[in-house]
């Protein structure tokens, strides 16, 4: 009996864990801007387009990492899963930079 106990709090750990990776995993695109940008987000080669409003930020965003191009500038910044990307007075960086 004392084992099944175990074992349940075992498997219980193991799917918490593995769900808290996929949370890190999750990409942050953030405009503390006031304006709306258009971006472009590249994922296999394949173009994806979208505006991101002022002083708003999307969450869950480019989940396996991207190549990520502000349309009106062209700069681009490789964007990796767990990156949390911020326009800044119109120019991308990473949050840590």
């Amino acid at each position: 009996m004392e084992l099944k106990v175990k074992g349940k709090l075992l498997l219980s750990v193991v799917i918490v864990s593995l769900s808290l990776v996929t949370v890190i995993q999750a990409g942050t695109f953030e405009n503390t801007d006031p304006d709306p940008y258009k971006y472009e987000a590249t994922i296999d080669g394949v173009p994806s387009y979208g505006t991101i409003y002022g002083n708003s930020a999307l969450y869950d965003f480019c989940n396996h990492g991207c190549a990520l191009k502000l349309i009106e500038s062209g700069q681009t910044i490789e964007m990796q899963p767990e990156d949390h990307i911020v326009i800044d007075d119109g120019v991308l960086k990473r949050q840590d930079d």
